[in-house]
């Protein structure tokens, strides 16, 4: 595992959760903590900043509670927009 501040641990998150070897909440808390709270944006390639940004958008509205999503359906991020914008990600960034 890589430390908060590592960018290469955004890469290993997303790896890990899309091999569903970690669920969704921690996904999303983990990339959090790391994106941005401790990563030094200017480490970041120009690729890799526009991807992870496009990514946090999706990540920041993620809710798991379909109550949520009856309140408002633009409001939140579902599972499918989560998986959907990780996969995007990895094949941009060539993750696989």
């Amino acid at each position: 595992m890589y430390e908060k501040s590592d960018k290469r641990r955004l890469y290993w998150l997303i790896n890990k959760y899309l091999n569903n070897e970690i669920d969704e909440r921690t996904f999303c808390d983990e990339f959090y903590y790391s994106y941005s709270l401790e990563l030094n944006n200017e480490e970041l390639t120009d690729i890799e900043r526009k991807m992870f940004y496009e990514l946090d958008l999706v990540v920041s509205r993620f809710s798991e509670f379909e109550s949520d999503h009856e309140l408002d359906i633009n409001a939140f991020s579902t599972v499918e927009e989560l998986r959907k914008k990780a996969i995007d990600v990895r094949e941009k960034l060539s993750l696989i």
